[in-house]
């Protein structure tokens, strides 16, 4: 068996957490203790995808109430370390980052790869060996050390780990190896589910309207009841509806495709509905509809939206409220009709069949369970001297810089712990 030098403590997983939590346990023991082991050629692929290649890293109003999952086990973890600090650690390694709306924060040069580079270098500065190019395929624990066998043949020793492998979200870019080595670590986990991805409900419904992009505010309805809404830009594609505000109400719609349930509870129908006009009223919309009517009564009706909606949407709506009477002229419409198309506007509703999958989903909501670790220690309660951190572990943010955010602070709480333990134990 090749075994490599010795090493204090390996951190499995070269994302956003397992590079802060190297570059932590590095800080405080000597150079070459501390091993970052990689799958990938080289570490931070899936950092430099963040943001659209711009790196949202954090979010001024992270905070544990606002995740998902077992947030509230991890409300001592949000508490010692805040956004305010993250970007404090940031400016030390060199990188400047600017706060643009919502609270949202991204490097000043709005590339990635800065991000990324400020983390290589404070790898290089700390004396972590990167040990890039082969997945860890299974890991054997010893008295006083684990260790790692690796795909390429070597096995790695170390007398702490830290694993920090992500999920299944992205796995073209991505390993999703961290929640299965905890498994065999002893650890269990929740049901995992796609998160921040597209949520598609039946094509016949969305296709003609594929490419459209419009604002609006989009509701999820479990068995007719309003769960959660957001505003923003709505996209329609060939299988679905997709943008942030979409992606928002993702991980419900998972959790109701893969096991009908809705934030735990039993749910047999699921839609989301958009509000095409969310600054109006319902009365509002029809005094429009009828003002509309008043100018183009000759017009059909499937086209007197075309100064309100983009073209395809307007026609899409009308089509859905009269059926084959959208062509009748808008000067006929009478008032139940005109609340008919009032009611689409405001309320026009699509059944959740699903998300797409893994490769297309930014996060994976669910994981190991925060209950399984000593927190904010992040040390394994079922296995002694192996530390998690990251998007294995059963918490999950919306779009906004929420799910980095955890990254960085889960990293940094388990890379100080690790290493605080490798001191007190050679005293």
């Amino acid at each position: 068996m090749d075994i490599t030098p010795k090493f204090e403590i390996a951190v499995v997983g070269g994302g956003a957490a397992g590079l802060m939590a190297a570059c932590e346990a590095a800080k405080t023991l000597r150079s070459g203790l501390v091993a970052l082991v990689e799958a990938a050629p080289r570490v931070g692929k899936k950092l430099l995808a963040t943001g659209n290649g711009r790196c949202n890293i954090t979010n001024q109003s992270a905070d544990w109430a606002l995740y998902h999952g077992e947030a509230t086990l991890a409300q001592k973890v949000f508490e010692s370390i805040t956004p305010a600090e993250v970007l404090h650690h940031f400016e030390e390694m060199g990188l400047t980052c600017r706060e643009e709306e919502q609270g949202r924060v991204y490097p000043q040069n709005g590339q990635a790869s800065a991000v990324l580079d400020s983390l290589r270098f404070s790898l290089q500065k700390y004396g972590v060996v990167e040990l890039c190019g082969s997945a860890t395929i299974s890991i054997e624990k010893k008295k006083k050390a684990f260790l790692l066998h690796q795909e390429n043949g070597t096995t790695i020793q170390a007398h702490r780990l830290i694993l920090a492998q992500g999920g299944k979200a992205s796995p073209q870019i991505s390993s999703e190896q961290g929640v299965s080595l905890a498994a065999a670590l002893g650890h269990s986990q929740t049901a995992l589910f796609p998160a921040l991805v597209q949520v598609t409900v039946p094509p016949t419904l969305v296709r003609a309207l594929k490419g459209v992009r419009c604002p609006g505010a989009v509701r999820f309805l479990a068995d007719g009841h309003a769960v959660k809404e957001e505003l923003g830009e709505i996209q329609f594609t060939e299988r679905g509806l997709s943008g942030v505000c979409v992606f928002q109400l993702s991980r419900l719609a998972s959790e109701f495709a893969a096991l009908k349930t809705v934030q735990g509870k039993a749910c047999s129908n699921a839609k989301i509905a958009i509000d095409l006009l969310p600054e109006k009223s319902f009365q509002e919309v029809c005094d429009l509809l009828r003002r509309l009517a008043l100018i183009y009564p000759e017009l059909p009706a499937r086209d007197m939206l075309f100064g309100v909606l983009p073209k395809r949407i307007g026609q899409q709506v009308i089509t859905t409220a009269l059926q084959d009477k959208a062509a009748e002229p808008a000067g006929k419409l009478k008032v139940p009709v005109i609340k008919a198309i009032a009611a689409v506007l405001k309320g026009w509703e699509f059944p959740v069949t699903g998300t797409l999958p893994w490769q297309h989903a930014q996060v994976m909501a669910g994981g190991v369970p925060l209950s399984e670790l000593w927190v904010p220690s992040m040390e394994s309660r079922i296995c002694p001297g192996v530390y998690m951190a990251g998007e294995q572990l059963d918490i999950d943010g919306d779009c906004g810089g929420f799910n980095l955010h955890w990254a960085w602070i889960s990293g940094m709480a388990a890379g100080r712990s690790a290493a605080e333990a490798a001191m007190e134990e050679t005293k």
